[in-house]
């Protein structure tokens, strides 16, 4: 390298560099030909690609000359001298990356400018029921290159997909018994004062290391540094509607959380503590809450535990460390961690509190709090889940119905609708009341607003609450038939009315940590997961037991929450259908067979590409031991006992539905988003549509016969713990012009929402894929979009 100092006189200095000996990018001679046209790529195979384009009608025998970058790399050459106006790229040694081709002509007399293809995602071969592909999708080969144990994923507004576990990759704080934080605010304990955190890009399969904290835990990593005290363990987790990824919570020690809410900025790679100077934590702890997008672009922060605090005092605001951010400026009944209470018709509850709800010491927050992106600050509802009697703390299921209210649909038995700008219960109702068995205490199982206003809860362990003088109770019983039930949920457009409550198919398989992913179509995908006695509850053992057969059989009978039994995995995953068979609500079939246990702390995430990201499982630390009563349980474990390296999954499969393949098993053109018309043009580049408008798709497509059937829209996924926080489908109208589709957004009284007003209520502000499918049902790749 040589480096020459220049002085510029009357111009300050300049510094010109000469670097030789380092390789540059090949000067491109200046364009003077005119270009093709039309080029289009897709997948017919795992290693081959066809392209196509148009010759330029002013050139005679023009040669074409092509290039190839896969993900975000620089384009290489591939083929010079072509004659035609296709070809086929077989250098492909395996799919699961994105290519993208450039294209131009060439003449003895110069050049054209380059013409870019559309970006091809091309899919791994099958590794499970490849012959089965066309009917019910396959999975792709195990990818073991994860840094960390992937319990927490979301899909950010430029399509990479942040995860992480704890403060290290795999949980090894589980070994100690003994984690708590003395000082909730300034003297965080080594093991919680970070988190390992990564991007993962879809497109090339890399990785980006955005970790933060002082690095105690990252094994001699090099770490950001920044916001130092928070472990984003069991933390709920949205992408707000600026395109910021906000977190509330986390954990401070077993079940203790953290108030600490964070704020990662996607286009800086860079995390920083939430809200803002006025407010910058949440009421009280939560380890385990769920964030709720709502119509106004606030996120709702609900559930969680946290550590108790024995000076505070109900309706009272005068003590420091309770400031309670109501309306009225007092702490409203109910709100005191850990009581049940109840002043809703046909929602009995208790007036004594429960200080507990473990022997840990660990208390339920009931306080819901609602954090404003724009002001920067957190503020608090008068209602409290402790209107609830059964409410479940460990991330709730809520979903924002058509009429604008929040609704609870579990995981307890009771339902509600929840006013969250007046701060208020409008109504709660209990579906054992509704003659829906089995619905009692679905512990780990999961709820789908599959369509705005429909919601499906599924699976779950079946468990009995009781509350003798006035402590609450609960018992884990079998989840042998609980696990395969569902639950039909329609919402009425009356705040005052129940939802319409039906049981709905069941599964083949009972599951507790499952996943649910609505796909492209509106189809779910049901992944993963684990039942009493694993896929072949045939085999326990009659009762009664011997001591070893019930050491052995304990945990893969009551399948207890935070059981890594791998003995208990279901491979086998189904998919449900909205349909009018059983009562209106579809049918479960078999889909294929994953090759790696997906248990608890596994995550399944729609990719824009129209498939399916599963990963995670595990995180158990070294296995060694069950860190609950810190004695040596092999049960716990199953035959995996002491085996960490296969328990915990640093690994990931995709799922390639059945929309992606020909009925010959091989890969289905699919339609093409060629550009976006009357979209905003926002300074921070994210395509922006505005309710009640219209705006321009075109579209193009490998075959020339098909036709866009349908265009639909998905929120950007947010899954954990068998609960996607924030997943939504609904279908577009549109009207056909040719390759241009006049798209409507989502308007005011599209699914029954209310006109005015009621746009924001089916999709809430913020970011979603925009898919269109053709008439064989393919999907395109999505345009990520932003809805304001």
């Amino acid at each position: 390298m040589k480096i020459r100092f220049l002085k510029a006189g009357g111009l300050g200095v300049a510094l010109t560099m000469l670097i030789t000996g380092c390789p540059q990018p090949t000067p491109q001679p200046p364009a003077t030909l005119d270009p093709p046209r039309n080029v289009i790529a897709y997948a017919v195979s795992p290693t081959r690609v066809k392209l196509s384009w148009k010759a330029p009608d002013s050139l005679t025998n023009p040669s074409f000359e092509i290039e190839r970058k896969e993900g975000n790399q620089r384009y290489q050459p591939l083929a010079a001298g072509l004659s035609s106006s296709s070809h086929d790229d077989t250098q492909i040694v395996s799919g699961g990356k994105t290519f993208t081709y450039r294209v131009r002509t060439r003449t003895a007399n110069g050049q054209s400018a380059w013409v870019e293809s559309n970006p091809v995602p091309v899919p791994a071969r099958c590794e499970s029921n490849p012959a089965d592909a066309p009917r019910i999708g396959c999975f792709g080969p195990v990818v073991s290159n994860w840094p960390l144990v992937a319990t927490y994923v979301a899909l950010l507004p430029n399509g990479k997909v942040i995860a992480w576990y704890a403060s290290d990759d795999i949980g090894r704080y589980r070994e100690r018994t003994e984690v708590h934080q003395r000082d909730r605010r300034n003297d965080p304990p080594a093991q919680e004062d970070g988190t390992m955190a990564v991007l993962w890009n879809p497109d090339s399969g890399s990785f980006e290391d955005i970790s933060f904290g002082n690095g105690s835990q990252q094994n001699g990593r090099t770490v950001s540094g920044q916001p130092k005290g928070t472990d984003l363990f069991c933390a709920g987790f949205t992408v707000l509607a600026d395109g910021r990824f906000f977190t509330a919570g986390g954990n401070r020690g077993l079940e203790w959380g953290s108030l600490r809410t964070n704020l990662f900025d996607p286009k800086t790679n860079t995390w920083n503590l939430g809200p803002g100077p006025t407010t910058p934590d949440m009421w009280r702890d939560r380890w385990y809450p769920t964030v709720t997008k709502l119509p106004s672009g606030e996120v709702m922060i609900t559930g969680g535990t946290a550590e108790p605090d024995p000076t505070f005092e109900e309706g009272s605001s005068s003590n420091p460390n309770n400031p309670c951010r109501t309306p009225s400026g007092r702490c409203p009944d109910g709100l005191a961690l850990g009581k049940t209470f109840s002043s809703i018709a046909n929602a009995p509850g208790l007036s004594t509190g429960i200080k507990t709800q473990n022997a840990r010491g660990t208390a339920f927050n009931n306080a819901f709090e609602i954090y404003s992106p724009d002001s920067g600050s957190l503020r608090m509802l008068e209602a409290t889940a402790a209107d609830v009697y059964s409410f479940e703390h460990y991330y709730p299921w809520w979903h924002i119905a058509p009429n604008g209210l929040a609704f609870l649909s579990g995981a307890g038995k009771q339902k509600g609708l929840l006013d969250w700008q007046q701060g208020q219960w409008k109504g709660i109702w209990e579906s054992t009341n509704h003659g829906i068995p089995y619905d009692a205490h679905r512990v780990y199982g999961t709820s789908v607003m599959y369509e705005p206003g429909k919601v499906l809860v599924i699976g779950g362990g079946y468990a009995a609450d009781t509350y003798p003088n006035g402590e609450l109770v609960i018992f884990a019983l079998n989840n042998q038939r609980n696990g395969k039930t569902s639950l039909h949920l329609e919402l009425s457009n009356s705040s005052s009315t129940p939802p319409a409550m039906k049981q709905g198919p069941e599964m083949q398989y009972s599951r507790t940590h499952l996943n649910a992913t609505l796909l492209a179509d509106g189809k779910v995908f049901v992944n993963g997961g684990q039942q009493d006695g694993g896929e072949n509850p045939g085999t326990i053992p009659p009762t009664p037991m011997t001591p070893e057969q019930s050491r052995e059989w304990w945990p893969k009978t009551v399948n207890p929450a935070t059981v890594f039994n791998i003995d208990l995995a279901v491979h086998q995953s189904e998919i449900w259908s909205p349909g009018p068979e059983n009562g209106g609500t579809g049918k479960f079939v078999l889909g294929p067979r994953a090759q790696k246990p997906r248990i608890y702390h596994s995550a399944s995430l729609l990719l824009p590409d129209a498939t399916v990201l599963t990963v995670g499982g595990g995180g158990c630390g070294l296995c060694n031991g069950n860190f609950e009563t810190s004695w040596q349980d092999g049960g716990y474990y199953g035959r995996w006992f002491g085996q960490h390296e296969m328990i915990n999954q640093k690994n990931h499969e995709i799922y390639y539905p059945a929309y992606l393949f020909n009925s010959d098993g091989s890969l289905a053109p699919r339609p093409i988003i060629t550009g976006l018309g009357n979209t905003a043009s926002s300074p921070d580049d994210y395509p922006t549509i505005s309710y009640n408008s219209q705006f321009t798709v075109t579209w193009n497509h490998p075959d020339p016969n098909r036709r866009v059937e349908k265009v639909t829209l998905l929120a950007l996924g947010v899954p954990t713990h068998a609960f996607n926080q924030n997943q939504r489908f609904l279908s577009l109208y549109f009207t056909r012009n040719g390759l241009s589709l006049n798209v409507r957004a989502p308007y005011d009284g599209q699914y029954n929402s209310p006109n005015p007003g009621g746009a924001r209520n089916i999709a809430p502000p913020g970011f979603y894929m925009l898919f269109l499918i053709d008439d064989k049902g393919v999907p395109s790749v999505a345009k990520i979009i932003r809805i304001q």
